[in-house]
């Protein structure tokens, strides 16, 4: 998981959210099986609002394993952190977006207060984790405390951060090897090829 920082929330949400959260909440007590919409604005669905936002923040790699191009294989989705489903106030909540692949999508509705977001003040990779470069995995940080251990583990479990992507990394180590002068945004992987 690569750090970033959170743009400013779009007005559009700031004046909206709070309302189209509790709506949510209405039809989902009502109806716990009810599917989720995002509600529109000018006729577009606010999804396709924040995706251009979302993924700037990014530079349009995935949030969580810093896939790219996300689409395709995958397609463009919004996660939300705290899932809607069990947190139907934060649904439109800006903090609790973020753009994310299909992979780490499969989440779905299970969460734990341990995850570890990666636009947080006090998130540094390097506190909670560490990279095995033979193996091409995301590990947790043995010289974290106790409580970082657990936050680490908890995240790579969640978003899946070591199932399918090991072999996929060391490709592109060894791509970048070759290719130097490429900027690092045109590569998966980021944090992990720019520090072996």
């Amino acid at each position: 998981m690569r750090k970033f920082i959170r743009l400013e929330e779009p007005d559009f949400l700031a004046a909206n959210w709070e309302n189209w959260g509790q709506d949510w909440e209405r039809r989902h007590a009502e109806n716990p099986k009810a599917a989720f919409h995002w509600h529109q604005l000018d006729n577009v669905p606010v999804n396709q609002k924040l995706l251009p936002l979302l993924k700037a923040q990014t530079q349009d790699h995935c949030s969580f394993c810093d896939n790219y191009p996300v689409s395709p294989p995958s397609i463009d989705t919004i996660e939300h952190f705290r899932p809607k489903a069990h947190y139907p106030r934060d649904a439109y909540r800006w903090g609790n977006l973020y753009f994310c692949c299909m992979w780490c999508q499969q989440k779905s509705d299970d969460f734990d207060e341990a995850a570890l977001q990666p636009d947080a003040i006090d998130y540094e990779f390097d506190r909670y984790f560490r990279w095995d470069f033979t193996l091409g995995t995301i590990e947790v940080n043995e010289q974290a405390t106790p409580g970082d251990q657990h936050r680490a583990t908890v995240t790579i479990k969640l978003y899946k951060l070591n199932e399918g992507h090991p072999s996929l990394r060391k490709r592109e180590l060894r791509k970048r090897a070759e290719c130097k002068n490429d900027p690092l945004d045109d590569f998966v992987y980021r944090h992990y090829v720019e520090n072996p």
